[in-house]
């Protein structure tokens, strides 16, 4: 499938939706059997079991000409507007998004969408909670302490705030990215499912980039010097070198305030940065190169192999050898 016949399967009345355009008057997919009321709850939950057959993931386009009800559901639910807009209600909130966005939904949140009209193409990419940590959290994570940063910020805003609006409008890679899954999901190719399990980490990885620009934006305003994300790049980059006291210096902050700050923004000192960044580099070059441990150690920031060791071993639950043979 390329754009042109994607756009052409969105834009076509599906069966549901022929119905729907006359009655006005949502129908469940499934059989009717797609929403169940649970005992002692007020709000319908969508079954799960009709949407993972091939695998934890599935994507869909929504049925447009008639009201969602509210509703909650055990995934995790991403929202693409690929034409149009779309009106949501999110526990309580309302909330638009424009063709472009996407909205992060965390699970058991109730929310209902009011009907979409005819050009109002709304794409739902849905996903068992454990496949949403381990694309996302799991492999951004062990990047580096900024995208560790704002893998945790993401998943913690979700849980307080339930979901997570991405300004993603004016991202033509994200959009790509998203279209490319749909092509593979609705085609009927070789290796088209494995294509989109392979492209999940590529879309998280853009979100973030989205994500950093919203947050950089908020966190200017608040701070004429620096925000965390500036802070924590230099770390990242100068992990060898840095000293809280010329990270001070560097961004014109008082060493206390700034390491209270860190403390408060990221749940680390700035030592246990510092520690992490030197992991996860030891961690890459172990993967991915076949240097010897002892020159890893000291390309890291170690002058003691012994302490490199036993650093490791604390952060990973295994040895480097360890390590190395389970990657490879």
């Amino acid at each position: 499938m390329n754009y042109q016949q994607l756009d052409e399967y969105l834009r076509k009345l599906d069966s549901i939706e022929e119905i729907q355009i006359k009655t006005r008057e949502n129908i469940n997919d499934f059989d009717g059997h797609e929403l169940i009321l649970e005992s002692g709850s007020e709000i319908p939950r969508m079954r799960e079991e009709y949407f993972f057959d091939k695998g934890p993931i599935f994507i869909s386009k929504h049925h447009r000409f008639a009201d969602m009800p509210l509703h909650l559901h055990s995934f995790i639910e991403i929202n693409y507007v690929y034409s149009g807009t779309c009106k949501q209600n999110i526990n309580g909130k309302e909330v638009t998004l424009t063709r472009g966005q996407v909205c992060l939904l965390d699970k058991d949140v109730p929310h209902g969408i009011p009907a979409l009209g005819e050009d109002d193409i709304l794409i739902n990419i849905i996903m068992k909670k454990e496949t949403f940590s381990h694309s996302f959290i799991g492999h951004l994570g062990n990047t580096g302490i900024v995208s560790n940063f704002l893998a945790n910020a993401v998943s913690e805003n979700q849980r307080h705030d339930h979901y997570i609006l991405f300004h993603s409008q004016d991202n033509e890679h994200l959009q790509s990215i998203i279209e490319n899954m749909m092509c593979e999901f609705f085609g009927d190719r070789d290796y088209s499912y494995e294509m989109v399990k392979f492209y999940l980490p590529v879309m998280f990885t853009e979100l973030m980039r989205v994500y950093q620009l919203d947050k950089n934006f908020e966190m200017t305003r608040l701070s004429g010097r620096a925000t965390i994300i500036e802070l924590l790049h230099y770390i990242e980059e100068h992990y060898k070198d840095c000293s809280l006291t010329s990270l001070a210096e560097k961004f014109s902050f008082n060493p206390n305030y700034l390491g209270n700050m860190l403390k408060e923004r990221t749940g680390m000192t700035f030592l246990e940065l510092v520690q992490m960044q030197r992991m996860i580099r030891a961690s890459a070059l172990l993967k991915n190169t076949n240097r010897g441990i002892d020159d890893i150690a000291f390309e890291v920031g170690y002058e003691s192999s012994s302490f490199f060791h036993r650093k490791f071993k604390s952060h990973f639950g295994c040895t480097p050898n360890q390590f190395r043979k389970k990657g490879k």
